[in-house]
């Protein structure tokens, strides 16, 4: 197995184990790849779905977005990652504001502001319009020191984040959430990439906008 492979398959592993402390649930819908979803009183929904096609198409797929309850100001996380056996494509990692006022998008730019990728990804204007300025977006990761930075990093924003949520305020953002996702199912390159793997194309379509992005 490659270092790269065996990094992520960690990795996944202990998001696993993070999110297990909370109460999980099945998705209205079932996939024929590894999908979870959890809940708790500090968030409403935290995802994970992994495409593990490593065998068939060297390819590995990870994807982890935690939803704040939608009267609480907190940013929403979100970590992608795509790699093939040499290098990851594409990796990112943001704190996407709700509120653009929250603490949380300060402590994320003090968090990410040492990482600078070796190849930084560029983003269309779909993802600009709900990305912090500060998102992490690195592509042909191919050393094992930036890998393990990303990905240690990802780890270690992710306990303060569920650590730092769960504010009740007067405002309700069900709208910017909802915006979130209606951007996020503009990227095409998931659906091309999932199909590029051999999955059913209609499964595809209900997984991203039932599950991967599904609206309130």
């Amino acid at each position: 197995m490659s270092m790269i492979f065996e990094a992520l398959e960690e990795v996944t592993e202990k998001i696993l184990v993070k999110l297990r402390n909370y109460e999980e649930y099945e998705d209205e819908h079932q996939f024929s790849w590894p999908n979870y979803v959890f809940r708790d009183k500090k968030f409403r929904r935290a995802h994970l779905d992994i495409v593990d096609a490593r065998e068939t198409k060297k390819l590995y797929m990870l994807h982890l977005c935690v939803f704040p309850n939608i009267n609480d100001p907190a940013p929403i996380f979100g970590f992608d990652i795509i790699s093939g056996p040499t290098k990851v494509t594409g990796a990112f990692h943001d704190f996407s504001p709700a509120n653009k006022e929250h603490q949380l998008l300060d402590w994320f730019h003090d968090s990410t502001d040492k990482f600078k990728p070796s190849k930084e990804r560029t983003l269309p204007d779909w993802a600009r319009s709900i990305f912090s300025g500060n998102m992490v977006a690195a592509g042909n990761i191919r050393t094992q020191e930036e890998l393990s930075d990303i990905l240690d990093m990802v780890l270690t924003n992710l306990d303060h984040y569920i650590e730092n949520i769960g504010e009740v305020s007067d405002s309700c953002y069900k709208e910017q959430q909802n915006f979130y996702c209606q951007k996020q199912k503009c990227n095409p390159h998931t659906p091309k990439v999932m199909a590029s793997l051999g999955l059913n194309q209609e499964e595809v379509d209900t997984f991203i906008n039932k599950s991967l992005f599904p609206e309130i």
